[in-house]
């Protein structure tokens, strides 16, 4: 699941030292602030931001990186960080980026538009394989970077090493020429997996994956970091922009949600994501130190696997779409709503029963799955054995399908990681749990990454040429109510193919020491990075 929250916090008025008068004392110097955040995650593997897309990656990047853009959390407008101006031509087609001046990187080197172009020419180049790839397809001259091959076959090697689309103007802009116009190009430029690495990085980027030289408002505490330790942070004087309160921040990964949550009551940490196991005692085991976040910008999904033939009927995955109770699940997760559809609610273009297959009805579930065949295996459910509630909701998926179509089922228990990285090579045998959180807040970022065929969150290896086509319709259209009605047509499309089935959005709770307020706003969610300190 990938998130983006980085918007304005409160700027951190330094105190002045001021001699009293006339007995030549100074003023008590200000407290410094400190921040412990906790992250429900595996550990990152890289802090290179261009190499990772999961919430954790998205919440180390908000500290160590500048977005082009963010969202304002008051409004929910677009607003610039390290943008000038952002601005299309006529056809919505080229768009040029002018920089502020000023922004330097946290080794002293100014921040250019040359930057950004070679890091997104990395990005995007093949052979490196970075996670976020998949955000410059829309790009004039991705496809030289990114030969295709069909199952199978080794693809051919590049014929280039950067896309044509993208120009350097000056020091301070850039011009980025896409394949066909996208009305929506501005909005995802506030994804802090398009931040910019140093020259030195570009020149050696496995050498700085755990020492980055960031342009955001902390840098590492430490010359370098290690897989599965904590991240410290401190804050960097350097940076240009608001930037959040706190003077040092440390994000400490507890893979285990019960075990996090017993930390904070503890004491040990300032901030923690409340585990679906605590959803109905959160309130009582932390008074006054609780809040629940004001939207639910994302959708949870059961991943069917496209490589195996077991699941090639549409009718099948309708008919275990249809045996799923998701009001019981919803309830089982708490503080969630079942899904109807592949978009978020608050979003534009959302409907609330976009989905005809998310309907419980056990006896035409039954009745629907036998007229398919059934199944000519058992289902084997992976989940993620490092959570808490993984094998809980496994089991509890597995058993309406063993007591709504008779199937036999068989549970698996994997780090996360492992999953996905079985998936990715499409050699995991069975189904999965996958998530989704919007970059940005758009109905087209709830069906490009998992439904576009090389979508950059693609889970279930899902490939429809129809789909891709209506998708780069609602790209190119300027009219916003017609591009809704188009991306409207293929999520039916999708819905009906059906390679996920929507089970449930949550509204996430959080706990926050005494003294620590974490942002809490209807379009960016929850940011403990973002907290006013007044302890």
């Amino acid at each position: 699941m990938r998130r983006s929250s980085a918007a304005l916090g409160l700027l951190l008025v330094p105190a002045l030292a001021l001699g009293a008068c006339g007995n030549g004392k100074s003023a008590t110097p200000a407290k410094s602030k400190s921040l412990t955040i906790v992250i429900t995650a595996e550990p990152n593997k890289t802090l290179n931001p261009e190499n990772g897309n999961s919430s954790a990656d998205i919440q180390v990047a908000e500290a160590l990186y500048a977005p082009l853009v963010e969202t304002d959390p008051a409004s929910g407008k677009l607003r610039n960080v390290v943008a000038d101006s952002i601005t299309p031509d006529a056809t919505g087609r080229t768009w040029t980026i002018k920089i502020k001046d000023g922004f330097s990187f946290q080794n002293g080197q100014a921040l250019t538009a040359r930057d950004y172009v070679d890091t997104w020419n990395l990005t995007a180049y093949g052979p490196n394989a970075w996670k976020n790839n998949g955000f410059f397809s829309k790009v004039d001259g991705y496809d030289a970077l990114n030969p295709t091959a069909p199952d199978g076959q080794t693809a051919a090697a590049p014929t280039a090493k950067e896309m044509t689309g993208l120009k350097v103007v000056d020091d301070h802009t850039f011009t980025v020429r896409l394949k066909v116009p996208f009305s929506q190009f501005g909005l995802t430029l506030q994804y802090l997996g398009l931040a910019p690495l140093a020259e030195a990085v570009r020149k050696d980027p496995k050498a700085y994956d755990h020492k980055p030289i960031g342009m955001g408002p902390y840098k590492l505490a430490t010359d370098e970091w290690k897989t599965g330790e904590d991240i410290k942070l401190v804050k960097w004087n350097g940076y240009k922009a608001t930037a959040p309160q706190a003077d040092k921040v440390t994000f400490r990964f507890i893979q285990n949600g019960d075990t996090a949550y017993n930390e904070f009551l503890a004491g040990t940490v300032d901030s923690v994501q409340v585990p679906s196991t605590k959803k109905n005692t959160f309130k009582t085991d932390a008074p006054d130190r609780w809040l629940v976040s004001e939207s639910a910008g994302n959708i949870f999904y059961f991943v069917f696997p496209s490589w195996d033939p077991a699941y090639a009927k549409p009718e099948l995955r309708h008919a275990i779409s249809m045996a799923i109770d998701r009001a019981a699940f919803a309830n089982l997760v708490g503080l969630a709503k079942p899904a109807s559809g592949l978009v978020a609610p608050g979003i534009d273009g959302q409907r609330p029963d976009a989905c005809k297959y998310c309907t419980h009805d056990a006896a035409a579930a039954k009745k629907l799955f036998d007229e398919a065949g059934g199944l000519s295996k058992p289902m084997t459910i992976n989940y993620n054995s490092g959570t808490s509630t993984g094998q809980t909701y496994a089991e509890a998926i597995g058993n309406m399908m063993r007591q709504t179509l008779g199937i036999e089922v068989r549970y698996v228990g994997k780090p996360g990681s492992e999953i996905t990285d079985l998936a990715d090579k499409k050699s995991l045998e069975g189904v999965r749990f996958g998530g989704w959180g919007h970059d940005y807040p758009s109905i087209e970022d709830y069906l490009t990454p998992m439904f576009k065929s090389n979508g950059d969150a693609n889970f279930s290896k899902y490939a429809n040429p129809k789909v891709d086509q209506l998708l780069a319709q609602g790209d190119s259209q300027p009219n916003p109510e017609r591009a809704i009605q188009l991306y409207q047509q293929l999520e039916d499309i999708c819905l009906e193919d059906m390679p996920l089935v929507p089970l449930y959005h949550i509204q996430d709770a959080y706990l926050a020491a005494k003294g620590v307020h974490p942002r809490n706003s209807r379009y960016t969610g929850v940011s403990p990075l973002w907290s006013t300190i007044d302890r």
